[in-house]
């Protein structure tokens, strides 16, 4: 799909996707192993499959609300709460000692991206501010030990998105017009970086730019707007380059 590269000079910020988009990393297998590993943490009381489904139902439902009623952590933490009878007390002591054990099981799920330095070095040098647009479901520490183990945790990003800094979800529309209002930035000044035609593309609905990496393409096959570019990472780079 061709690109409009005149667009390219409005841009203000670049808006990343992290997982699938800037580091390889299989959802299915890797929220499952982060519950469990929370689950072992809030002690013999609470059991691992029961506790596993009631935070996947939580985050099920942050990713469809649509109102503004606190931050994500504090509804997840409302969730477990008023469905598990889990304190929020209880549950920050294990996330505590989860991520105070290193969260290294985690780590052989998480691949790095070989070109991520020179793709990030082009985006910086581009002098656009720079913003990991993670879906924001998890805690800060998660995100963090994701940026580290993707080789990325020394670049100075303007944002990362994580469940404390955010209040709603892609592909909500509030959640891309929220990184508009924090950056003073219209819409078009904007570009969304992502592999997720359903999450990433959503952007286009507040008239956001975006870009389709399709090297781990995840097709979600709903009624989203089409990408304005589409193409893999070597492509990506070439892109962020014009913008140098």
């Amino acid at each position: 799909m061709s690109f409009d590269v005149s667009r390219l000079d409005r841009i203000r910020a670049l808006f990343f996707d992290l997982d699938g988009t800037l580091l390889q990393v299989e959802m299915r297998q890797f929220i499952p192993t982060y519950l469990d590993g929370l689950a072992a943490h809030l002690g013999d009381r609470v059991d691992p499959p029961a506790f596993r489904a009631l935070a996947r139902n939580a985050i099920l439902q942050l990713l469809e609300r649509r109102q503004r009623d606190g931050s994500n952590r504090r509804q997840f933490l409302r969730l477990l709460e008023t469905h598990g009878g889990i304190s929020p007390q209880q549950f920050e002591r294990a996330l505590g000692a989860y991520c105070d054990d290193g969260l290294e099981h985690l780590r052989p799920l998480v691949r790095p991206l070989p070109e991520i330095r020179t793709l990030l070095d082009t985006a910086f040098a581009s002098g656009r501010e720079v913003v990991i647009a993670t879906n924001p479901v998890f805690p800060r520490e998660i995100v963090a030990a994701r940026l580290r183990w993707g080789g990325m945790d020394d670049y100075p990003f303007a944002l990362v998105s994580d469940w404390e800094n955010s209040c709603l979800c892609k592909p909500a529309p509030g959640y891309f017009e929220d990184l508009l209002e924090h950056f003073n930035l219209r819409p078009e000044q904007a570009l969304m970086i992502g592999n997720d035609t359903g999450h990433d593309l959503a952007a286009g609905r507040v008239g956001i730019a975006t870009l389709l990496v399709d090297t781990w393409l995840i097709d979600r096959k709903e009624d989203a707007p089409p990408p304005d570019w589409r193409g893999d990472h070597q492509q990506l780079i070439e892109i962020l380059r014009r913008m140098v």
